[in-house]
């Protein structure tokens, strides 16, 4: 058999079809970005600037491109959006870093915003350590605002090759997991 099986790959000369398939899976080098399926963009890219304090980057049919830091995500709305989340849940949400008072402040800024809190932890959490606040979009996507304190704290890393000390330094160049003593672990 010769070709692509898949349709959309036939023809094209962008991507070299391999006659062996290679052994292993995809090894993606990092995640670029996440889409989030909303009812309306205009009302989400409000939402997610207004509310979360994302940035918009620019602007397509359906979607709308924003970014975070150096991170991105999508909105979009392609007319068949579901709830992911039924009301009062949390499970399938989207983190955003916060540190330390300004967690405190967006936490403050949501709630007087009448935007209900449906879950707050500080415990229990081996993979992510921290402060966890968790709010639902207005299409039930789940927003969660993390304190992080630490990564796979007594826990082994998720892969060998994974170093926390790249994921420490913020964009300031300030450690961001500094403890409420300012000791760095």
């Amino acid at each position: 058999m010769t070709g692509f099986k898949s349709e959309v790959l036939q023809n094209q000369d962008s991507v070299r079809h391999m006659d062996t398939p290679p052994d292993g899976p995809v090894k993606p080098a990092a995640l670029l970005h996440f889409t989030i399926s909303v009812g309306n963009v205009e009302d989400a890219m409000e939402f997610y600037t207004g509310v979360v304090g994302a940035t918009f980057w620019r602007r397509a049919t359906y979607s709308a491109f924003m970014s975070v830091g150096d991170d991105f995500f999508v909105l979009s709305d392609i007319g068949y959006h579901r709830r992911p989340n039924d009301p009062g849940h949390c499970l399938i949400h989207n983190a955003f870093i916060v540190q330390g008072e300004d967690f405190d402040r967006a936490v403050n800024f949501v709630d007087s915003r009448g935007i209900e809190f449906v879950r707050y932890e500080t415990e229990r959490h081996a993979s992510f350590v921290g402060r966890h606040a968790y709010f639902q979009d207005p299409w039930g996507n789940g927003v969660e605002l993390i304190d992080l304190h630490d990564i796979g704290k007594d826990i082994p890393p998720p892969h060998a090759e994974f170093d926390k000390k790249r994921r420490r330094l913020n964009y300031f160049g300030e450690n961001q997991f500094k403890d409420q003593a300012g000791r760095t672990s």
